[in-house]
């Protein structure tokens, strides 16, 4: 039963902005738009599994809105989980959706606006050339059906470490449980924040550790929880991967514990590039990417000044 864990843990961007737990369900083409599409990143790559490698899941979050494919919309969330099986340790690396890098495409733009030309692919393509990292698997989410999903496990408890007035409600210092539509604007919340972008992508993280303790916590006191969690994500999920790959992936992380989790997000700085509002990443990013890349992990004493 403790194989379900990491296939949690791995799809956990689900939550961020707008979807279940990822599992190994699969959703018929002919239903509604998937909320999530979790795959190998490389289709002629495979990644080394036996825990003599760190692992790295790149964690998208479409906006697309009705009428526009999840996985064409712009990537309005960001965050590179990487797992160092050996120690037991991950790092979510959030980078900001409005950093001005180089585009796969060409040119130079937003880091988001890879996917709506391009797909995943292309989105995928333009993060590994900025960090140097290179996408084992991705998770790809949407906004439609978090609430549900939230609702369905019965909430996410989030330690929230300061008051802040999101677009739904305040939400006070303190341990909370958010339902569905709280999980959202709590994930989807930034002209509030005090440092705007990065703090909601920092809260973005906030929400994955909270979503992975609160599976832990609840499958600690009813192990049958777990159908609830899976049949939650199993309804809106689509996935690439042979059941096979995900069970591999499930027994990598069975020592991943939220406390071992570092949550931070790339530094830089408010910038515009002729009227647009952007991101200029602080000339230390690279060494963030660096650390992460060497062993899958950041500890906090290892952080670059920012």
């Amino acid at each position: 039963m403790r194989t379900k864990l990491m296939a949690v843990t791995l799809a956990l961007g689900a939550w961020v902005t707008g979807t279940a737990i990822g599992t190994m369900g699969t959703v018929p083409a002919a239903t509604a738009q998937p909320l999530l599409m979790f795959g190998r990143a490389h289709a002629d790559y495979a990644p080394v599994l036996d825990g003599s490698e760190p692992i790295f899941i790149f964690l998208l979050g479409s906006d697309a809105r009705p009428g526009t494919p999840v996985d064409h919309g712009l990537c309005d969330s960001i965050h590179i989980l990487g797992i160092d099986p050996a120690s037991g340790r991950a790092t979510l690396l959030g980078i900001p959706r409005d950093s001005w890098v180089p585009l796969s495409g060409g040119g130079e733009g937003k880091i988001n606006s890879s996917m709506p030309p391009g797909g995943p692919e292309a989105e995928i393509a333009t993060i590994e050339n900025l960090t140097g990292i290179t996408a084992d698997y991705y998770a790809l989410t949407g906004f439609k059906g978090l609430a549900r999903a939230v609702n369905e496990v019965g909430g996410i408890t989030v330690d929230n470490p300061y008051t802040f007035v999101g677009d739904v409600r305040t939400f006070e210092e303190g341990v909370h449980t958010l339902d569905g539509h709280a999980a959202l604007g709590f994930a989807r919340t930034r002209h509030s924040l005090p440092r705007g972008d990065f703090d909601r992508s920092e809260n973005q993280g906030r929400l994955l550790i909270g979503a992975l303790q609160t599976f832990q916590k609840a499958f600690a006191k009813d192990p049958t929880v777990m159908f609830t969690w899976l049949g939650a994500g199993g309804r809106w999920v689509q996935t690439s991967l042979s059941l096979d790959e995900l069970t591999t992936l499930a027994f990598t992380g069975l020592d991943l514990k939220s406390k071992n989790i570092t949550n931070m997000v790339v530094p830089g700085t408010s910038a515009m590039v002729g009227s647009m509002s952007t991101v200029s990443l602080s000339p230390d990013a690279q060494g963030y990417f660096d650390d992460l890349k060497a062993d899958g992990y950041i500890l906090p004493k290892d952080l670059p000044a920012a």
